[in-house]
């Protein structure tokens, strides 16, 4: 029997434990650099793949991509599915996808991100495949350019349509498509980000220099340029590190050199060992101007650091004020440099906060149970257009 005969089996087969041939899904993502959206799709493939056939597509070659080959994941590269909007390699993009699903015929579409969640819903759609969409971060607010706050509402409500479930990183990701009005309330499924556990912690007790570490690409979603202003109002001689990269990183730096801080600053780029790095922090900081529900949080909760973090997206739902740490307005120097010199000054603080950051995150952001809800809603479409048929 093959994977696209799941769909018009008997509904024994849908019981993925049971069946004697796994239902064959296709994860589209728009980039294969490394971030949390890639992260998230590739702890999906790794924990589900013993119960699906699993392919992966995406338009470039880069994290995403080696990490699936060097697991045995069939890899697809579509070279016009370009996170700009540019309707001419959009239309292009769109046949590529189309194209693809043809040729492997999915049982079930998963796509991630706006620009391969839009394309892939609608080539989903026109094949009669169940689909699924996991919004990492609505592409609105201020934060956004322009372009996007004026197309993405209308394409989002109008790609609610193709697909059988929209799934939410975060509980504020579900009540704002509620406040846009998109999709319908029975599609809505908020599912918290979760990672792996790994072995390495903070070494918080210690009488030595002090360190922060922010984790994030550098782009306009970001706001490093805020944090090294922060950092500058903090005497002594604590240090900060950036891990990442992109395209506002040489101002960053010029930044540092501007402020009189630059010896105290260390841009790293983008590391595969961020685990180890943050052993060697004692505090983490994120300031951004959007996010969703970032896992770079939950890699700081889970070594048992103390974080503060801009109050946007779902922030709050990660990091508890005054007790795993600081979550300050964003854009607020003075918010930020305060939070900073009182962690940094005061080290039973940063133990105390530490664990109980690391308490949260064995309660509420594991991998195995983001993994088991995700996989819960796959059945439940499956299973609803089996009954369809």
């Amino acid at each position: 029997m093959s994977a696209l005969e799941v769909n018009s089996a008997s509904p024994a087969h849908l019981e993925i434990e049971r069946g004697a041939k796994r239902p064959r899904l296709l994860y589209l993502i728009t980039r294969a650099e490394r971030g949390g959206a890639q992260m998230h799709v590739l702890d999906l493939v790794l924990g589900l793949r013993e119960r699906f056939e699993i392919e992966v597509a995406t338009g470039e070659v880069g994290f995403l991509t080696d990490a699936c080959r060097q697991h045995g994941i069939p890899v697809h590269v579509l070279h016009h599915l370009e996170r700009e909007i540019k309707p001419l390699d959009d239309l292009r993009g769109f046949y590529e996808v189309r194209r693809l699903m043809r040729a492997i015929k999915p049982d079930l579409v998963h796509a991630h991100t706006f620009k391969a969640g839009f394309l892939g819903r609608f080539a989903a759609r026109q094949l009669r495949t169940p689909s699924v969409y996991t919004v990492h971060m609505w592409p609105f607010g201020q934060a956004v350019p322009l372009s996007w706050r004026i197309v993405a509402p209308f394409c989002e409500r109008l790609a609610a349509r193709w697909c059988d479930k929209l799934i939410s990183v975060s509980q504020r990701g579900a009540q704002d498509a509620a406040r846009y009005r998109i999709g319908h309330p029975s599609q809505l499924v908020p599912i918290w980000n979760g990672i792996p556990d790994h072995p390495s912690r903070a070494r918080l007790n210690h009488d030595g220099g002090v360190s922060c570490t922010m984790v994030g690409r550098f782009s306009e979603f970001k706001d490093q340029r805020l944090l090294l202003r922060a950092f500058a109002r903090i005497p002594g001689e604590p240090r900060l590190r950036f891990v990442g990269e992109g395209g506002t990183e040489a101002l960053a730096w010029k930044l540092a050199n501007d402020l009189g801080i630059r010896e105290r600053v260390e841009f790293m780029g983008s590391r595969g060992d961020v685990s180890e790095i943050l052993t060697q922090t004692d505090v983490f900081v994120l300031a951004s101007n959007l996010e969703a529900l970032p896992i770079s949080i939950l890699e700081a909760m889970r070594a048992g650091l103390p974080v503060i973090a801009s109050n946007v997206g779902g922030v709050s739902e990660e990091v508890v004020h005054g007790e795993t740490g600081f979550v300050v307005a964003p854009g607020s120097v003075s918010e930020f440099s305060e939070a900073l010199q009182r962690l940094l000054a005061d080290k039973s603080l940063r133990i105390g906060m530490g664990r109980a950051g690391r308490k949260r995150f064995e309660e509420l952001f594991r991998v195995d149970e983001m993994i088991a809800r995700t996989e819960a809603v796959y059945k439940q479409v499956l299973t609803e257009r089996f009954a369809m048929r």
